[in-house]
């Protein structure tokens, strides 16, 4: 028996009742709703809009479609069917990791049950996009990071929720002491009592010692045992000194661990386009916020055909935005879309009723408006 067909026999024995398509009249099967059994158009229910699309499962492309498993089982599969075999198809090519990575990272966030699950959802569909790219540790942290950003979480935020898996995101520039060696033992270093590695020189009659930090180790004690600070032998822009052996980190700085492998995800050429929530984002960045600039926008007649230009360019943009931040975008987009749609008459008119200054403006847009666009 090939392994198809093994699986096949398997799939056949655990599929609900009702999971294949009934027979329509002519011999056409069926396809019914598993929800409401209504019958599928296209594989959606226009009931209650539930049935996966053609090849498609909660984790990306399936390695077979519809109809070739159908083929090998000998009778129709349902969309639901289908889901089901696709996900079991790609946890056993090595999703499982991965899926695991992405789980214990989201259950750091706050946030719903109902939300998490969304997010987790949402992040495997992205992290199977750029695995082979990144690796599954790293495409675990993009997928989630990028999830979290579009629902309006900042970076120092994500960055923290992560590093509760991984340190490493969390880890700062090393501090770098100089030290004269006390004892022939080796110099222990402790941060706030625990031990820590480092790395050590040789520096003539002295040594120099290379401490990894965190952010989470801001204010944190240093110890140093069997060894005292040289004089001016540290930079007091990091560390303060408490003793001849002692001194405490000033981890205030900026962390760029997660900006570097969101970077990476971008390059790979997948992650621009399968990282963003459009819908997400434009929730975040819709004229209505702009109080000013939809009244105009309104009172020229033009809001909604503003509104559909601007969603449009939005979405090319999001597509191949150049690293570009989504507000940036957004930016862009409104203006144009109002440049391309307001006639410049209208817009002069406009101009001239509420006696705005043409340098605040750009077409109908109020300039210093965007700022309520956070992030």
């Amino acid at each position: 028996m090939s392994p198809a067909e093994g699986y096949a026999s398997v799939l056949a024995l655990k599929a609900p009742e009702g999971f294949f398509a009934m027979p329509a009249e002519g011999g056409e099967p069926l396809e019914l709703c598993e929800e409401c059994g209504s019958p599928l158009e296209d594989g959606v229910c226009r009931s209650c809009g539930s049935g996966f699309s053609e090849a498609s499962s909660p984790v990306g492309a399936a390695p077979l479609d519809r109809n070739e498993i159908s083929r090998v089982l000998g009778r129709n599969v349902g969309p639901r069917a289908h889901g089901s075999y696709s996900l079991s198809m790609q946890q056993e090519q090595g999703m499982g990791p991965l899926r695991k990575q992405i789980d214990l990272m989201v259950e750091r966030f706050n946030a719903s049950p109902e939300a998490k699950a969304a997010a987790k959802r949402n992040a495997e569909t992205l992290a199977v996009k750029v695995v082979d790219e990144l690796g599954p540790t790293k495409a675990a942290m993009a997928s989630v990071a990028l999830v979290f950003i579009a629902q309006g979480r900042n970076l120092r935020e994500v960055s923290s929720c992560i590093s509760m898996v991984h340190p490493s995101i969390d880890r700062l520039g090393d501090v770098v002491v100089e030290v004269r060696q006390e004892t022939e033992e080796d110099v222990r270093v402790l941060v706030d009592g625990r031990e820590r590695p480092y790395k050590s020189y040789s520096r003539g009659f002295y040594r120099r010692l290379r401490i990894p930090v965190f952010a989470s180790d801001g204010n944190a004690l240093v110890e140093l045992k069997g060894a005292t600070l040289t004089r001016k032998g540290y930079d007091l822009k990091r560390v303060e000194p408490k003793g001849p052996s002692e001194l405490e980190v000033r981890a205030d700085e900026t962390n760029f661990e997660l900006f570097k492998i969101l970077e990476e995800a971008r390059l790979s050429g997948r992650a621009a386009v399968a990282g963003t929530d459009q819908s997400a984002m434009l929730r975040r960045y819709t004229i209505s916020k702009l109080r000013l600039t939809g009244r105009l926008l309104r009172e020229a007649g033009v809001l909604q055909k503003v509104s559909g230009e601007y969603v449009r360019l939005f979405a090319e943009a999001v597509g191949d935005g150049g690293g570009r931040s989504p507000r940036k975008l957004a930016e862009e987009a409104l203006v144009e879309a109002c440049e391309n749609v307001v006639p410049e008459h209208l817009r002069n008119s406009l101009w001239q009723k509420y006696r705005l200054k043409p340098s605040g403006m750009k077409s109908l847009v109020v300039a210093s408006e965007l700022a309520a666009w956070q992030g």
